[in-house]
C-alpha cells in the first residue's frame, strides 16, 4: 500500500506516467524515447526510495544511546542535589544544570528532587554573583556569571520552578546598567569570537523580563532589526571572503533567538548550505578532527532549522548521527574529541588531513588549531565550569548533553512527531525546539 501511494504521488507530480500511456502496442517494440523515459522513471523512484530511507535514524541504536546516556548522568551524581562535570571532577553549579538538562532531554521525571535542585541553583547563583562583584567585575559582560544565570533560568523551566524562583533581582540591574552597550560594543556585527554569546545572553534577559511584565518590546525589536541588517552573504556576521568555522559557531547563538521568536526573513537555507560545506568525512564540523560538542551541535542546529535544508542535507545529517552514536564512550557519556590526544602518528595524520581538506578561511583556521593544540597547555580541556581539567576523550556532562541534543534535533527533523519523545526546554536559548510553539 505504501508503494502504491508513493507511485501515485510520482504520477501526480508528473514524474511517472500512467501505465496505459507507455504500454507496448502489439507487434511493436518500445521506442528509444520510451525506454529512456522508463530508465529515468526507475531512477526517480530509486531516488525517492533512497531519500525516504536516508531521512530516518536507527531507533534501536538511538534508544540504546539514550539509555546509556542516562547511566552516565547517574554516575556524576553526588548526593541528592549535586553533580560533577565528570565522575572525576568536583561538584559545581554548572554541572548541576547540565545534569538537569540531560535528564530533562530524556523526559526523566525528577519531581522528588525539583525543589531541592532549584533551591540550590538559586543559592549558588547568588554566591557567584556576590563573589564576582567582590572582585570588581562588570556583570554585564561577565561570561561565567551570565552563563550560569541563563543556564539556571533554563533549568528552573525544566524543573517547573521558574515561577517559584523569580530572578528579577539578578536581571533588572543588568538591564538598567547599560547591558545594551555591552552587547553592541563587543563586536557582534564584526563576528568577533564570543560576541554571539553576549548577544544571546542579552536577548534572553530581555525575553525573561518581558514574561514578567517589564516592557522590553522595543529593545527586543531593535535586537532583531540590528542583527538582520548586519547579516553577511553567508548568513552570519562579519566581513569574510569565505565561510569559516568561527562564523557559524559564534553566530549560532543569535539563530537560537531567531528560532525562539520565529523571526521572519532569516536566511536559514543559505546559512545551512554554507555550514554543510565545512563538514569533514565523518560529519563533524569542528576546526580540529573528531568534532566538538559545541561545533557539531551548532552546525546541526543551523542545518535542521529549515525543512528544505533537512531534505537537501539528509545524507550529511545521517552521517553525523551515525558517527556520534558510534563515538559514545563505554560509560555512556560523550567527550569533546577522540582525535586530539595522545600525540600519536595516527592522530597527527588525521590533523594534517583535516587541514588539507579545508578550503579558504576554514583551511587557515584548521592549520592554526592544529599547531595550537600541539602545545602542552592543551593536553587537557580547561573551562570555568570546573576546576578539574578533563581529558579530550573523557566523558563529561556538557558534551554528553550536546551530543544527545544533536541526535534529538536530527531525529525530530526526520520525524517531527518524535518531538514528544524529547524534553526540549520551553525557554529562549540552548535546548529550545520550535515544536514547543505548536505551530510547526
Amino acid at each position: 500500500m505504501v508503494r502504491l501511494r508513493r507511485l501515485a504521488t510520482l504520477q501526480r507530480d508528473g514524474l511517472l506516467q500512467p501505465e496505459a500511456t507507455v504500454r507496448r502496442q502489439p507487434g511493436r517494440a518500445l521506442s528509444h524515447f520510451h525506454l529512456r523515459s522508463q530508465r529515468g522513471i526507475a531512477a526517480q523512484v530509486h531516488h525517492h526510495r533512497r531519500r525516504e530511507c536516508a531521512m530516518s535514524l536507527n531507533f534501536v541504536q538511538l534508544e540504546k544511546a539514550r539509555n546509556r546516556f542516562r547511566v552516565f548522568i547517574d554516575s556524576t551524581r553526588r548526593g541528592e542535589f549535586d553533580f560533577a562535570l565528570t565522575p572525576r571532577a568536583e561538584c559545581t553549579p554548572y554541572a548541576r544544570c547540565f545534569a538537569v538538562f540531560g535528564y530533562g532531554l530524556l523526559c526523566d521525571e525528577i519531581k522528588d528532587s525539583a525543589d531541592g535542585l532549584a533551591r540550590n541553583m538559586v543559592r549558588d547563583l547568588d554566591v557567584l554573583k556576590a563573589s564576582r562583584v567582590k572582585f570588581g567585575l562588570n556583570l554585564s559582560n561577565d561570561k561565567p556569571y551570565l552563563q550560569l544565570l541563563t543556564f539556571t533560568l533554563s533549568a528552573l523551566t525544566l524543573l517547573k520552578r521558574i515561577d517559584s524562583y523569580p530572578l528579577l533581582n539578578h536581571i533588572e540591574p543588568l538591564l538598567a546598567s547599560g547591558a545594551d552597550c555591552e552587547w553592541k560594543k563587543c563586536g557582534v556585527f564584526e563576528g568577533r569570537p564570543r560576541s554571539g554569546n553576549q548577544a544571546m545572553f542579552f536577548a534572553i534577559l530581555l525575553l525573561y523580563a518581558a514574561q514578567h511584565g517589564i516592557d522590553t518590546k522595543r529593545r527586543i525589536e531593535e535586537w532583531e532589526r540590528l542583527h538582520i541588517g548586519a547579516l553577511n552573504r553567508f548568513g552570519f556576521w562579519g566581513s569574510y571572503e569565505s565561510m569559516s568555522h568561527l562564523q557559524f559557531q559564534n553566530g549560532y547563538h543569535q539563530y537560537e533567538i531567531f528560532e525562539y521568536l520565529g523571526t521572519p526573513g532569516i536566511p536559514w537555507l543559505t546559512a545551512a548550505d554554507n555550514v554543510a560545506k565545512l563538514a569533514d568525512v565523518q560529519g563533524h564540523f569542528a576546526p580540529y578532527p573528531g568534532g566538538g560538542g559545541c561545533y557539531d551541535y551548532d552546525a546541526v542546529f543551523i542545518i535542521t532549522g529549515d525543512s528544505l535544508s533537512v531534505q537537501k542535507h539528509s545524507d550529511l545529517l545521517n552521517l553525523t548521527a551515525s558517527t556520534l552514536i558510534a563515538e559514545q564512550n563505554n560509560d555512556g557519556g560523550f567527550c569533546e574529541s577522540k582525535a586530539i590526544r595522545p600525540r600519536s602518528l595516527p592522530n597527527l595524520i588525521k590533523s594534517l588531513d583535516h587541514v588539507l581538506k579545508g578550503r579558504d578561511a576554514a583551511r587557515l583556521e584548521r592549520l592554526r588549531q592544529a599547531v595550537t593544540l600541539l602545545r602542552r597547555k592543551h593536553d587537557r580541556v580547561h573551562t570555568h565550569w570546573s576546576d578539574y581539567a578533563r581529558e579530550w576523550g573523557e566523558s563529561d556532562l556538557w558534551d554528553s548533553w550536546f551530543r544527545m541534543l544533536t541526535l534529538a534535533r536530527i531525529d525530530c527533523a526526520f520525524n517531527p512527531e518524535h518531538s514528544k519523545s524529547w524534553g526540549f526546554i520551553n525557554f529562549p536559548g540552548i535546548g529550545f525546539h520550535p515544536s514547543l510553539r505548536g505551530d510547526c
